[in-house]
């Protein structure tokens, strides 16, 4: 109980000095004048008292549609009061008896995860805001608390030998921790086997329905979306290409046929997720922005559009890279593709190293999250490189 009075006390401290600046920020962003509201607040020395900037805050409220105001309105101890009580109803101080039978292993994983998701109450309440808006500015915030505990997690990883590394999987997934063999996928690189009676093409089937060909279609999409640069995503489709010719000789499943690596990869499932990504692209880039407020659609089909099209960006700028801008503009968007094709070249490594099976869900939660991550990271170094060139001209 000391602890949970220690945890209201922090929050309580540190939540009346964010009030106002979180929300005068999300207010700026809805509006679609975020920089300049906030570049002309920030240059003037602001005399007001903390009371002041919060009336101040919430008059900016009136901005907002009056069905949606109450989203944008300030929690932190509302939220407060509502986690710490679920804090303690779910540590089973208020009924000993309940926790009694659990053994050392149960109540640590309990007790971590409890860690873990105070850590995120606090992301999605004070981390740091991006640029991005949609659905809420709070949704991000809680995607960088994310992103933390990965790396935080990765972090105790790498102080760990091989063998205590896999061991310690079992307590995130009871499957896991278990020596998988690696499918080859250049044991048999014939197209037709005639001596297989149920199958002449059967290596064709068994690669056309591996998991790994959706990954491919899906991922490419994703890709072309937040990159939303043709040229650039085939440079990273043929540079992966090479990357697994580079590691084939550590990585068993990096050993392919030509047709598998070339044209079921490159051009078939690569160039199926890149050509649907940009359309998606030019949709969104043709589209009028001129957002309506929830109050304000005369039918429930308007506001059930409305309702959903909170789901998409509030406005689409187009991502100018400019690689041979420049040498140092080179360097900057090679850096960009090399930090990707690590981050897919990990997924394999660490399936590998850790004994995690391509279908165990771990996988999957992995590429989710690196997806959440990389949208406002891509978008935020790209409105960080096309600043640069404006303020440089």
């Amino acid at each position: 109980m000391q602890a949970l009075l220690g945890c209201f006390l922090f929050f309580w401290d540190i939540s009346p000095n964010y009030l106002a600046i979180d929300e005068k920020f999300a207010g700026a962003a809805w509006v679609g004048q975020m920089e300049a509201n906030f570049l002309g607040k920030t240059t003037k020395k602001d005399n007001r008292a903390p009371e002041d900037s919060f009336v101040k805050s919430q008059s900016d409220f009136s901005e907002f549609d009056p069905w949606t105001a109450w989203a944008y309105k300030p929690r932190t101890i509302s939220l407060l009061l509502i986690g710490t009580c679920l804090l303690v109803w779910a540590s089973g101080a208020l009924d000993p008896e309940r926790t009694k039978t659990n053994d050392v292993v149960t109540s640590v994983k309990r007790g971590v995860w409890a860690m873990i998701a105070v850590y995120l109450a606090y992301s999605l309440l004070q981390a740091p805001s991006t640029v991005l808006i949609r659905p809420h500015p709070a949704i991000w915030r809680l995607v960088h608390g994310m992103a933390v505990v990965y790396l935080s997690a990765l972090t105790f990883l790498l102080f760990q030998n091989r063998d205590d590394a896999r061991q310690f999987m079992k307590f995130l997934h009871p499957a896991l921790g278990v020596q998988l063999p690696e499918r080859s996928y250049s044991a048999d690189c014939r197209i037709y086997v005639p001596e297989n009676p149920e199958s002449r093409f059967n290596n064709v089937y068994e690669t056309l329905f591996d998991e790994f060909v959706l990954a491919h279609i899906f991922g490419w999409w994703g890709k072309a979306i937040m990159i939303r640069n043709q040229a650039l995503l085939w440079v990273l489709s043929i540079g992966f290409e090479l990357m697994e010719l580079t590691f084939r000789h550590m990585l068993p499943n990096f050993n392919e046929c030509w047709w598998d690596s070339i044209i079921l990869d490159i051009l078939i499932c690569n160039w199926f997720g890149i050509w649907a990504g940009m359309r998606t692209v030019r949709y969104f880039d043709g589209k009028t922005y001129e957002w309506v407020g929830l109050s304000r659609q005369p039918n429930i089909i308007g506001k059930v559009k409305r309702t959903l099209g909170q789901f998409t960006p509030a406005r689409w700028d187009k991502d100018e890279w400019h690689p041979l801008l420049g040498p140092w503009r080179f360097i900057q968007v090679l850096f960009l593709c090399v930090v990707f094709m690590t981050v897919e070249l990990n997924t394999f490594f660490l399936k590998f190293c850790l004994w995690i099976p391509p279908r165990n869900p771990f996988i999957v939660y992995r590429l989710v999250l690196w997806w959440l991550i990389a949208i406002p990271t891509i978008r935020e170094y790209n409105t960080y490189l096309q600043d640069r060139y404006a303020f440089s001209i």
